[in-house]
């Protein structure tokens, strides 16, 4: 991961490396991530000019601009949604201040986790930049850009809305991701050890916070006897991300690196990558995702980190649950003046407060369908349908959730597969050029200027009891104006259903 990639190629490095850090990392898929119930099926949209767009929006992510204040979309605990970005605390262990909003997590920071959680790709492999569809999802539920498996498990059938904002978009998606990551920085130093003087502006002072975004686990600890210490090829191990100019590529014969993404620790991997930013398509080796930043590893071969570096010490912490009375232990310098080491800045300018209002849109909603709809479970188990339309006639992207209030009924697209169940999606402004079909070998792309969501709304037989049974759908607007949009659903099971239920007939 880290190259310069296809879309295809890209997204597909993603999801075949999950397995296989599985095994490598010792991290195993669970049920649990997931919660009691199925995973959610939410759509989404994947912007064509992604390189731009996500840069712009991770940043604002980072520096806490994107959602400002919490807002309810249907005045229950349910419908309310608060991303807002709740600052960092700032100091060493012994005199750390409270959390500031003015102070922002290093926005290459958060880039190159993106790029390591999922190279810049809000939607699955099928969909192609700037199309519309299934959200990429892991195996352990993690959603969208950022990756968000904190709190996204399924135990009631129906998400939240704020679960529902940021599985359908990529705005709220990396707004929750900067809050989980400044979480982790927050935690110390009662649950983490603190590096350096606790300086979020410092980027190695954030070692064990990036750490923490993928688990405060020992698989990760970079003095691991499983991992290999010829790494990187020094004794501050970090990741090449797969640029050969990077002096731990280390080229084999073949020409490619001697140690591969699942190598190295998940912080060697996310620092690898702010040194050696990937390049946005193949082929290219000028322009860069982000600009390269400057910054120390932590060495080893000096004494008091290599201390706070213990195994022992960690494993010994890992066993008390991580509390601050050993926490201590692992705290380690990120300025050694002897040496000349000092903490580095990120670089990057602050980003224009007004480019939220572009992220954002102005979305509207608007709706085509019945609001009494009648379906029927067939002699030969075949059922009837409803159709419903979601438009979007503002601008940006309008995601929306969907609520049924029986798992018998089924809202989906026409051409989605038979088991998949819609809880989210979204419906796109015609200020944007949506992709409908991929280029193909010698066939440019397809493209037109917004998209509408195309709902279904049908039957699970084996859901729905024998009889005639009564239920609703709920199209809800996550973030936009137009209101929600309700269906009274009428379901028959009968093999004789004129006699259940006289005169009725299905909707259209």
């Amino acid at each position: 991961m880290g190259g310069p990639l296809t879309r295809l190629g890209l997204v597909a490095v993603v999801c075949s490396t999950a397995v296989s850090l599985a095994l490598t990392l010792g991290r195993q898929p669970t049920a649990s991530a997931c919660g009691s119930q199925r995973p959610f099926d939410f759509d989404t949209y994947e912007a064509q000019d992604y390189v731009s767009v996500y840069g712009t929006a991770i940043q604002m992510a980072a520096e806490g601009k994107v959602v400002t204040a919490p807002y309810n979309i249907n005045g229950t605990a349910d419908g309310l949604i608060d991303l807002r970005y709740q600052g960092l605390q700032m100091g060493p262990r012994t005199a750390r201040l409270p959390e500031n909003t003015a102070l922002r997590i290093p926005p290459t920071i958060f880039k190159s986790i993106a790029w390591i959680e999922a190279n810049w790709s809000n939607a699955a492999s099928s969909v192609p930049y700037g199309g519309v569809g299934p959200v990429l999802r892991s195996f352990d539920c993690g959603y969208g850009l950022a990756q968000v498996t904190s709190g996204m498990g399924d135990n009631t059938g129906t998400p939240t809305a704020s679960q529902a904002i940021i599985g359908t978009d990529f705005v709220f998606n990396l707004a929750e991701g900067a809050r989980i990551l400044a979480d982790k920085w927050n935690s110390a130093p009662k649950y983490r050890p603190i590096a350096g003087n606790g300086d979020p502006a410092s980027i190695e002072d954030w070692y064990f916070a990036i750490w923490s975004y993928n688990g405060f686990a020992f698989v990760n600890h970079p003095l691991n006897p499983n991992l290999n210490p010829l790494r990187g090829g020094t004794q501050s191990p970090i990741y090449h991300c797969y640029d050969p100019s990077a002096a731990s590529y280390q080229a084999t014969s073949s020409g490619g690196p001697a140690f591969g993404y699942g190598d190295y620790t998940y912080q060697e991997r996310v620092y690898g990558c702010m040194r050696y930013p990937p390049y946005p398509s193949q082929g290219a080796t000028t322009v860069r995702m982000w600009q390269p930043q400057t910054f120390l590893m932590p060495d080893f071969t000096i004494p008091s980190v290599a201390a706070a570096f213990s195994p022992e010490v960690f494993l010994s912490c890992e066993d008390q649950g991580f509390g601050a009375g050993c926490t201590a232990a692992m705290d380690f310098p990120t300025t050694i003046p002897d040496k000349q080491i000092i903490p580095h800045p990120d670089l990057t300018p602050p980003a224009d407060p007004a480019l939220t209002a572009a992220l954002l849109g102005n979305p509207m909603f608007q709706y085509s369908g019945s609001q009494n709809v009648s379906l029927f479970v067939m002699r030969d188990g075949t059922v009837t349908r409803s159709s419903l339309t979601v438009t979007n006639v503002g601008l940006g992207v309008a995601p929306f959730r969907v609520r049924t209030s029986a798992p018998w009924i089924i809202v989906r697209h026409d051409t989605d597969p038979t088991g998949r169940t819609i809880d989210g999606g979204v419906a796109v402004g015609s200020d944007k050029s949506v992709v409908i079909r991929a280029a193909t070998s010698g066939q440019p792309p397809i493209a037109q200027q917004g998209y509408t969501s195309q709902l279904i709304i049908t039957i699970d037989p084996a859901q729905m009891p024998r009889g005639v049974s009564s239920g609703t759908v709920v199209i809800e607007p996550l973030f936009g104006g137009g209101g929600t949009f309700s269906v009274s659903v009428t379901g028959v099971k009968s093999f004789n259903y004129q006699t259940v239920l006289p005169g009725l007939s299905t909707s259209p």
